[in-house]
């Protein structure tokens, strides 16, 4: 479906054109004295403009492009981020199948741990591969998911990420597979991958599942907080349980001003995906071309990866504090052991030449050379109770001292931040190597909420 005149963004300009009076929310009611400019067309749902959780107008035409775009059954749009649709979409298969297992893998995001708390399922852990010498966690093994649901029928859902927060990539054509085998529904959280399967040529094919969520503002053109979700055909949720599980997790009062946005981004994609991409693409190869020979860092490549983020592997922090400081260029995020940059449609030779130069010239500027990584290993969780049942006991819980906290059954997420990936979650039984890596001292750490980690295990009675 062709949708090349953005049509939301066209009506709304043409009904605020006629002047009228909002006797409806919100509250500011276009008074310039009150909202700014960029808010002057946040409207509610008044006649004509559709209803998200109804969709069957201009709503309904824009997921239509989306899941013509992405080669989908249906889509579903969100404005509460892809988090709305992490949480939808858990809360449906966990509806379709009320008492089976979920597969997770052990690097999703912490959306996906508040879901499997709130629906109170069981989590059959699955841990992700990992190189010798990188610091993040590497592909899910088809074969791995395979083993699991052959010998558990009880496991009805599979959860992973494709890609990566660093942009690893798993081979989701044969999960797909594999999970269309044995009956179980595949959620794949592609948030980090909405340009994916629009070039495929260059970034490469689209992440499969029966539901894919790709968060739009990420490499996209939409604002911050837009997202959507891609039904595949086949999928055994039905259209009618996801309207019902948005109905919960999306909020009430959607925003025009962000639907306009995501309305216009769209538009662009149906008409000349291709073109629009291309600047980006030299961008990226240039960048690709020009960071390679660093002495103190190293550009990660591998045969199989997300190639809109490059990753620096050395010494990450300190690499992150120098751009900024002397360059002014905010990284997405630092760690001990690497940097990550991300790239996005807006992107052009330009701006990577001036990313690329400031890394080379901090390059020339350090001494010491590259540092190896040291890879943050999870430990295999052993769970005493679901995330639910220790969710109701966590007022309860006591800050206790690393060393007192072997055998405890922890009482809070303690995660790696960012991109907020629990190394330890409520209901799993602390080891001693979960001591090890919550006591490195070379892991941001934060507590549940974004509260501050300050070194004492949260663990029930």
């Amino acid at each position: 479906m062709k949708y090349d005149n953005d049509r939301l963004g066209a009506a709304l300009k043409l009904y605020l054109g006629t002047d009228p009076l909002p006797m409806h929310m919100p509250g500011g009611k276009r008074n310039p004295d009150f909202v700014s400019p960029a808010f002057m067309r946040d409207i509610t749902e008044i006649g004509g403009f559709d209803n998200l959780h109804a969709p069957s107008g201009l709503l309904k035409d824009m997921e239509d492009c989306a899941a013509s775009i992405w080669k989908a059954q249906n889509a579903f749009l969100s404005v509460n981020g892809s988090s709305a649709l992490i949480l939808a979409a858990i809360w449906c298969a966990s509806i379709l199948n009320p008492d089976a297992k979920i597969l997770t893998a052990m690097n999703c995001h912490l959306a996906v741990w508040n879901a499997l708390e709130l629906t109170g399922s069981t989590i059959v852990p699955l841990m992700p591969a990992f190189d010798i010498g990188l610091p993040f966690a590497g592909h899910v093994s088809p074969s791995d998911i395979e083993r699991v649901l052959a010998r558990d029928p009880s496991v009805k859902t599979v959860i992973i990420t494709s890609p990566t927060y660093e942009g690893v990539i798993s081979d989701t054509d044969e999960i797909f597979r594999i999970t269309r085998k044995y009956d179980a529904v595949l959620i794949t959280d592609c948030a980090h991958g909405a340009h994916l399967g629009l070039d495929d040529s260059f970034f490469g094919p689209d992440a499969k599942g029966d539901l894919v969520i790709k968060s739009l503002h990420k490499t996209l053109s939409s604002p911050t907080q837009t997202a959507v979700m891609l039904r595949a055909e086949g999928c055994p949720i039905e259209e009618s349980l996801i309207r019902r599980g948005l109905d919960i997790f999306e909020s009430s009062s959607p925003s025009y001003v962000l639907l306009g946005e995501v309305s216009k981004c769209l538009a662009k994609l149906s008409s000349k995906a291709p073109e629009l991409l291309r600047p980006w693409e030299d961008a990226i190869s240039y960048a690709e071309q020009n960071l390679t020979g660093l002495r103190n860092f190293r550009l990660w490549q591998a045969p199989v990866r997300e190639r809109s983020k490059f990753v620096l592997t050395g010494m990450g922090d300190r690499l992150f504090e120098y751009l900024r400081g002397t360059f002014n260029i905010e990284c997405e995020a630092s760690f001990p052991s690497h940097l990550i940059a991300m790239t996005g449609i807006g992107d052009t030779v330009e701006s990577m030449k001036r990313f690329c130069d400031a890394v080379i010239a901090t390059d020339n500027a350090l001494d010491g050379g590259y540092v190896e990584s040291r890879f943050i290993a999870r430990p295999f969780p052993r769970f005493r109770m679901t995330l639910r049942e220790a969710s109701r006991s966590r007022l309860l819980c006591e800050e206790v001292e690393p060393q007192y906290a072997t055998g405890r059954v922890a009482g809070e997420f303690i995660y790696g931040y960012p991109p907020g990936i629990p190394l330890v979650m409520p209901g799993e039984v602390i080891t001693e190597d979960t001591v090890r890596v919550l006591t490195r001292g070379d892991v941001h750490l934060m507590l549940g909420g974004g509260r501050t980690y300050k070194g004492l295990i949260p663990v029930l009675p």
